[in-house]
């Protein structure tokens, strides 16, 4: 059975083909002839509407104007001799389109489904049968995309005023909000609507469309720092706030999300601000999203928190016990100390310091103390995140149990047969338990001379202890020289309860004079002063004490010599033909057949008087005085000889000039110096050729020129 669908009002051919040379065909709609054709010489006859002719081949019939009259299925019928045969049939269906076809309802602007649904209607204008299947067509952006069918639908039909049965047709599209295009991808796409037949070619296209953005359902999320994508781990530091983003695909509608450490929940929103703590070390971070389906959440890549945590606190140990405010060690013997640190990440960077030395680094450290760090203190310094907060541990202060330690012994020391010889020295101890001083000769049986230890007074400690360990202690051992025998070499032994430290020293036997003591000025005129002095031992010889004098403390004369044979006690010399108001230095030595003696301590600067006349006639006086050096303990043993400087003044009054003696002048008006600070190596000897015009002064064969 074959079927055409004219057109309303449209002209239509068709045929029955069949064989015909005799008998009769006849054309039926339903059960109603149309048509008959008796013969090829006489024709058709056939009905209003339809037009027949008929030829050998079969008989062709023509509708001018299609009607709904004309629909029905058509069949040929052809009649010889008493027999009947049909055609196939023809099915015409007669259809009318609609003039146009328009949305009827369209949202406002363009419409996106991530926010609301939407529902596009068109409508014919005009009757249209038969019922057509309506087509929803998308395309892309741009005018040159290809249409595609979204939808086709049934639509609904209203008589309207149509004659039934056409109708007017309705095609509606419903979109739900949040429905996402079949791939998830990110469309915004055009709809139109279109007629269309099944059995003809016919169509009808609205003239308009109907923007519409897809939704697109959250597929991926990834974490940001500082516009930064984060790695598998993402450094943090305890305590201080993190700003984290999590940044997804396209999504539409906008993500719910959600941020996780771990399992635990720690906030919402696409920025995070959080402050890690130390218990969030290895945990993960990420943020969770979803957008249309609660059912389909996404995570994002999980970053491993390292949770850096800075060290803030430091302690010291000693075999695994704290140390509390004082460390005891003994000096020369290691210790290992251990620096404690609180919870710290990543390992932290750790100094040692005594004092501000720095003695080493890392967690354990071995050192071995000495005297010099006594009173010190030891700590250790930690620092991981900044280098500059870094954090001091308890600063113990050492106290250093030490062997005493003998200072500056002199290797060899002058004595006196029927004499005490002293032997001094200064003695570093920082332990103070126990400790002696002693003297053994090595040569006899072991006779065990026993000192003292005095301790030094602090003001009598010299300032530069940078360079020589700073004494505690003065040692004093007299060693009484009774026969030959006692002189040698002898052991110097100083112990504590740690320790001991020993020198050797000789002790050599004097036999020039001992250096004379007590050397100073009185009764100094304009021309003339008296020099006086204790004399030191002999020796066991006679001995001669000899006076020099210098103008400017390089050259040196003999001024006087005064015999002493045997006796000891004080001496007195007179200094003869000096100029007024001039200035002189003295020193004095002793010397008998050995030799001579030392210098003595003092050596004196004087200032002869002046003649001054005044008109008041008031006598103002000099000074006279006298200084004697002596060794105080210490390292710096003091002024072993100290230079006096007097100065005297005769005032006149009127025409007259008197010589008055003053008084002692005030302490900043005297001069000293050291006999010791003198080079001998610098200071001009003393020649043979002396000053003629003292004829008391005089050189003696057995007294060799004195050296400074």
């Amino acid at each position: 059975m074959n079927r055409v669908v004219p057109l309303k009002g449209s002209s239509l051919v068709f045929s029955c083909e069949l064989s015909f040379t005799s008998g009769a065909i006849e054309l039926w709609k339903g059960t109603g002839r149309v048509a008959d054709c008796s013969s090829i010489d006489y024709g058709c006859t056939h009905y209003s509407g339809y037009s027949s002719i008929v030829n050998q081949t079969g008989v062709f019939t023509t509708i001018s104007s299609l009607t709904r009259e004309n629909e029905g299925t058509y069949i040929c019928k052809l009649l010889m001799h008493s027999t009947e045969s049909q055609s196939n049939s023809l099915t015409i269906v007669v259809y009318t389109i609609p003039s146009r076809l328009d949305f009827t309802q369209v949202p406002d602007g363009n419409v996106d489904l991530s926010v609301r649904s939407a529902r596009l209607q068109c409508t014919t204008s005009g009757c249209t049968y038969p019922p057509p299947l309506i087509q929803w067509l998308t395309q892309g952006q741009t005018s040159s995309s290809p249409y595609e069918v979204y939808k086709t639908v049934n639509p609904s039909g209203t008589g309207g005023s149509c004659v039934p049965p056409e109708q007017l047709y309705t095609g509606t599209l419903d979109l739900q909000q949040n429905i996402t295009w079949s791939d998830n991808s990110d469309k915004v796409l055009t709809f139109s609507c279109r007629i269309e037949y099944p059995d003809s070619r016919m169509n009808l296209t609205t003239s308009g469309s109907q923007p519409i953005k897809f939704a697109v359902r959250v597929t991926e999320a990834f974490l940001q720092q500082n516009n930064q994508n984060i790695t598998s781990t993402l450094t943090v530091n305890s305590g201080v706030p993190v700003t984290l983003t999590c940044l997804t695909g396209t999504s539409r509608p906008a993500p719910t999300i959600g941020w996780y450490i771990g399992s635990r929940p720690i906030g919402s929103g696409t920025s995070l601000t959080f402050t890690p703590s130390n218990t969030d070390h290895n945990e993960v971070i990420f943020c969770q999203v979803y957008n249309i389906d609660p059912n389909l959440k996404v995570n994002s890549s999980k970053s491993s928190l390292f949770v850096r945590v800075r060290v803030t606190e430091a302690y010291l140990q000693i075999k695994n016990q704290n140390i509390t405010s004082t460390l005891t060690v003994h000096s020369g013997e290691p210790v290992t100390l251990t620096c404690i640190t609180g919870t710290s990440r990543p390992d932290p960077i750790i100094d040692w310091y005594i004092g501000s030395r720095s003695i080493g680094s890392g967690t354990s450290l071995t050192f071995t103390p000495s005297n010099t760090d006594h009173n010190e203190v030891i700590f250790c310094q930690a620092y991981n995140i900044d280098p500059n907060l870094k954090v001091d541990s308890n600063k113990p202060r050492l106290f250093v149990r030490a062997a005493p330690k003998i200072l500056d012994v002199s290797p060899s020391y002058k004595g006196y047969v029927g004499q005490y010889t002293m032997i001094q020295f200064n003695v570093n101890s920082i332990t103070k338990e126990n400790l002696t001083v002693t003297a053994r000769h090595s040569n006899t049986s072991g006779l065990i001379h026993q000192g003292i230890i005095q301790p030094i007074l602090p003001y009598s400690i010299p300032v530069n202890s940078s360079q020589i360990p700073m004494p505690d202690f003065r040692g004093i051992i007299s060693i009484g020289i009774m026969s030959e025998n006692d002189f040698g070499p002898y052991v110097i032994e100083v112990k504590n309860i740690v320790g001991s430290d020993s020198e050797n020293i000789q002790i050599i036997r004097q036999i020039t004079p001992e250096k004379p003591s007590s050397f100073h000025a009185t009764n100094v005129q304009e021309k003339q002063l008296s020099l006086r002095w204790q004399a030191g031992y002999n020796g066991g010889y006679t001995q001669t004490f000899i006076v020099q004098i210098s103008h400017d403390n390089i050259t040196w004369n003999n001024a006087s010599q005064v015999s002493a044979g045997n006796r000891d006690g004080w001496f007195t010399t007179v200094i003869e033909d000096l100029i007024p108001g001039s200035d002189y230095y003295f020193r004095l030595c002793a010397y008998n057949i050995n030799g001579r003696g030392d210098l003595a301590d003092v050596q004196l600067a004087i200032r002869t008087l002046k003649d001054v006349c005044a008109s008041d006639g008031i006598s103002v006086g000099g000074a006279v005085g006298a200084g004697v050096g002596g060794a105080v303990g210490g390292i710096v043993l003091g002024l072993i000889g100290a230079i006096i400087a007097f100065t005297f003044r005769r005032q006149l009054n009127g025409s007259k000039c008197s010589c008055l003696r003053s008084k002692m002048r005030t302490d900043d008006e005297l001069h000293s110096y050291s006999n010791t600070e003198m080079n001998p190596q610098t200071v001009k000897p003393i020649y043979e050729e002396l000053n003629k015009g003292n004829t008391e002064q005089r050189v003696y064969d057995k007294i060799s020129p004195l050296e400074g």
